[in-house]
């Protein structure tokens, strides 16, 4: 046989194996290179889209913030649109996309000053977007959570949003309250925040880590008195998440709420202060204490003044009627005994007097339309709101569940004092999608919350203007919040708690006090909003679709 034959086969074979596994790994290769090059130019277009966006967005807001309060004729001549004017330059400038989408949102363009606005990039074949409103509203609504003073997070809250602490913040693990007029402190988790949630804090920062007594945040007396050598300066402590921290850029449009209450009542009364023809009316009225102003315009109401509660829904079907803001005197009668309030549009219920809404049916007591309480309010039972409601006195809000009518919500702005308490009491359904109170809850004062007992889900925001006064059995000002995290029940003698066994994760649901932060207000709510006489712009996250 012929060896020489058969060695000739193998190395060709041999030769052939390899050649092809040389071309299987330079193919490979080839296709790796050609991978990288296309994932690099991806990354660089996603990179060059987001950064269109974003500067294009920055120079909005610079412009924007540089406008006068004018008319919204004037703001649209400002800002020109797609074709000419500064819109038309920036979409020159940076390639993008510029929709208005402000009709579609309902807003009318002629009455207010909101403008929505999509600013998109192309990337690839994919589109990056970012949704922009331009709002004359005050900076508090753009916040899940804060206070123009300090802010106190006392447990285990979980917070959705963004959260606004004008001078200190404080974080504890340890929720107190008040049972039976006797003070208690219970050992908890510390706050949770969602990833995107940013703490602005213009002060500084102290946590204080109870760990099991081996500190003690707080000597409780006849108040509740902070340890503050247990607690650590320049620190937070949050369970599982927290926020990115950072001093707020932007200036704080505060609201000026005697000024805004004034300004409602003459809006209420058809003297519209972008309206050239009242100007010199509306100046003249202004600046009159709220008692003339009142004498001054209340022939332009239509008065309802009713001895009993029955004759009430009878007594305000006439008056809605008529077109005119309706003069409600609650004098004799506080309570609104109705099964629901619909009034037309740019029609408002001034209510002279105290104010209760109160249902204890088990529908909610439905409201759609404006109201300004020159009194105290006091809100219990199923109640739905499509609302703007001001409160020149106290507003308390216990034992309640507060919905949205129509989609939208209510934002309540009260002078005085405001208490939300006994809200679902000992309730341990827990959910962080499901709110038992939609709406912003504001105060031009100070706020104290216990959730240790009560379980509050607000789907809006709650802010605490604050001042210069002590907030009742605290050493604080500001906004203090505190909750347990975990059930809870009454025991008799004392409250009895439950902690969650779960993982730091999962345990974020068990929280008793929630927050989730709701843009939409700033288009839901339009000419009830308070007037501040600067514009602003509210940015949206930035979307790849």
């Amino acid at each position: 046989m012929n060896e020489k034959g058969y060695s000739l086969v193998l190395v060709m074979l041999t030769v052939t194996v390899f050649f092809i596994i040389g071309l299987t790994i330079l193919s490979v290769s080839i296709y790796q290179a050609n991978f990288t090059q296309v994932r690099v130019e991806d990354v660089t277009s996603l990179h060059d889209a987001v950064k269109a966006v974003e500067e294009t967005v920055a120079e909005l807001k610079v412009k924007v913030e540089q406008l006068s309060l004018s008319t919204p004729l004037q703001l649209d001549l400002d800002l020109g649109n797609t074709q000419t004017g500064f819109l038309s330059e920036l979409i020159n400038r940076h390639h993008v996309t510029i929709e208005d989408i402000t009709s579609s949102k309902g807003i009318d363009r002629n009455k207010l000053f909101t403008r929505v606005f999509r600013i998109s990039a192309p990337y690839g074949n994919k589109t990056v977007t970012r949704e922009v409103i331009i709002t004359n509203a005050p900076s508090f609504l753009k916040y899940a959570i804060g206070s123009r003073k300090n802010v106190t997070l006392n447990g285990g809250s979980y917070i959705d949003g963004n959260i606004y602490a004008g001078n200190d913040i404080y974080v504890t693990n340890v929720a107190n309250y008040i049972y039976n007029s006797t003070l208690y402190s219970v050992q908890t988790t510390f706050p949770t925040t969602s990833e995107k949630s940013i703490l602005f804090v213009e002060g500084n920062r102290y946590t204080c880590d109870h760990g099991n007594g081996a500190k003690s945040c707080y000597s409780i007396s006849t108040q509740f008195t902070k340890n503050i050598n247990d607690f650590s300066l320049g620190s937070l402590s949050f369970q599982q998440q927290g926020p990115s921290v950072q001093k707020e850029q932007d200036e704080f449009i505060d609201v000026n709420f005697d000024f805004t209450l004034k300004d409602k009542l003459l809006s209420a009364a058809g003297i519209d202060g972008f309206d050239p023809s009242k100007q010199a009316q509306y100046q003249s009225l202004i600046s009159l204490p709220l008692s003339e102003l009142i004498e001054q315009i209340k022939s332009s109401f239509v008065s309802v003044v009713v001895n009993d509660s029955i004759d009430l829904p009878t007594a305000l079907e006439g008056a809605i009627a008529s077109g005119k803001s309706i003069f409600l005197d609650t004098s004799t009668v506080p309570y609104f005994d109705v099964t629901s309030l619909t009034l037309n549009d740019g029609q408002w219920l001034i209510v002279n007097g105290d104010f209760v809404l109160e249902n204890a049916g088990e529908n909610p007591l439905q409201i759609k339309g404006n109201i300004i309480v020159l009194g105290d309010l006091t809100i219990t039972g199923q109640v739905a709101f499509d609302s703007t409601v001001y409160v020149d006195g106290d507003t308390s809000i216990y034992n309640t569940t507060i919905s949205g009518l129509n989609g939208k919500e209510v934002v309540l702005l009260t002078k005085g004092k405001l208490e939300i308490a006994r809200v679902n009491e000992f309730a341990n359904n827990f959910s962080l999608t499901t709110p038992n109170l939609k709406g912003f809850f504001y105060t031009d004062s100070n706020a104290v919350i216990y959730a240790v007992g009560s379980y509050i889900n607000i789907e809006g925001g709650l802010f605490a203007r604050g001042n210069s006064s002590i907030i009742p059995y605290t050493d604080e000002n500001g906004l203090i919040v505190n909750t347990y995290r975990g059930e809870t029940s009454d025991a008799g003698t004392n409250l009895s708690f439950q902690t969650p066994i779960s993982s730091e994760e999962e345990q974020k649901q068990y929280a008793r006090f929630v927050v989730k932060h709701n843009k939409d207000v700033f288009i839901n709510r339009g000419l009830g909003l308070p007037l501040v006489k600067q514009l602003a712009v509210i940015v949206d996250e930035i979307r790849v679709q």
